[in-house]
């Protein structure tokens, strides 16, 4: 489940990357709106790598707590 999330969250973040953070208009031709432009560019991607994380870190710690919850008890 996992490793499907995983690539499903590649091709998302693919066509996300591709659709919406390449194209966001002509190269500005001042300093200013090109760091400006370049600053968005780069704050998106690590939107991207953060959505990433947080997503992969939640199945993760939602797979772990249903395979300790079903683990057999020791009987004393």
């Amino acid at each position: 489940m996992i490793e499907l999330a995983a690539f499903l969250l590649i091709i998302l973040e693919t066509y996300v990357f591709f659709t919406f953070v390449v194209p966001l208009g002509p190269i500005p031709h001042t300093l200013t709106d090109y760091t400006t432009l370049a600053l968005l560019k780069m704050f998106l991607i690590l939107v991207l790598g953060a959505l990433w994380f947080v997503v992969l870190d939640g199945l993760t710690k939602l797979y772990v707590r249903t395979r300790v919850r079903n683990a057999p008890r020791p009987s004393s």
